[in-house]
């Protein structure tokens, strides 16, 4: 007989759900888990795709884990899955906040005036893939940071093992003992990433680490150090926005077939 696992729904997805909160379901995994749940509420396939993973637009936490930091792991049964719309913050039917180039520099210019009136002097700044790509660029350019490196965070979750273990999947990076590092995205959204990479660069030893994002969620778990603006909507932002077309053409189909 398969564990338990119950599943919260949030914001828009209840109503997609005929008004339902909870629901308990039998799965051994979270991705099976989520499959059942569309199978008994067809609206829900907006949400969830036929692999059982979120759809574009969408998060799963996991027993508080933000899925996407989830490898494999066989064996492991969770608890507890939560499913909600990126935007889950605001008003149902709001509409998305959609940032140009124009909004992007005079957030860059705004984080690094804040950073240098800190006297935060940065050695290395290191952005998290992917979305941390575009920003951490632009700030290494605005502070004149020559030392620029990106990391993938991860989360493992071996067999029995209750609690995630983090790692860097690195491309490289330099020494950063005794340095001052600045990390580096785009949103602090759950803000699990930040969390993640905030431990595990401190284990380089560096002198000190401090974190920017272009743009903070209320909800955030970790507010960084350095920001632009806080929205509770769910953010397009320039280099997306393809992503963003396919993710409204493939939700107008949907409706068009429900």
């Amino acid at each position: 007989m398969a564990d338990k696992v119950k599943i919260k729904l949030l914001a828009s997805l209840r109503d997609l759900a005929g008004g339902v909160h909870e629901v308990v379901i039998e799965a051994g995994d979270w991705r099976r888990a989520l499959l059942i749940l569309k199978e008994k509420y067809n609206g829900l396939s907006i949400a969830i795709d036929d692999r059982g993973n979120p759809r574009p637009g969408y998060l799963v936490f996991v027993d508080g884990i933000d899925s996407r930091l989830l490898e494999e792991s066989k064996g492991y049964k969770p608890k507890e899955i939560v499913l909600l719309p990126v935007n889950h913050g605001g008003t149902h039917g709001q509409e998305p906040l959609v940032i140009g180039w124009r909004e992007i520099e005079d957030a860059i210019d705004k984080i690094a005036g804040g950073i240098t009136n800190s006297n935060y002097n940065i050695d290395v700044i290191i952005g998290i893939l992917r979305g941390g790509i575009v920003p951490a660029r632009l700030l290494a350019d605005a502070l004149d940071v020559s030392d620029i490196y990106f990391i993938e965070v991860k989360l493992y979750t071996g067999v029995g093992v209750r609690h995630a273990r983090p790692y860097i999947k690195q491309l490289a990076l330099p020494e950063l003992y005794g340095k001052n590092v600045l990390i580096v995205d785009d949103v602090s959204d759950s803000g699990l990433s930040l969390q993640l990479a905030l431990q595990l660069i401190n284990m380089y030893m560096p002198r000190q680490v401090k974190t920017a994002t272009l743009y903070v969620k209320p909800w955030t778990k970790q507010i960084p150090d350095y920001y632009a603006d806080i929205t509770d909507k769910w953010i397009v932002f320039p280099w997306e926005k393809y992503e963003f077309k396919r993710l409204i053409t493939y939700k107008e189909a949907s409706l068009e077939h429900a």
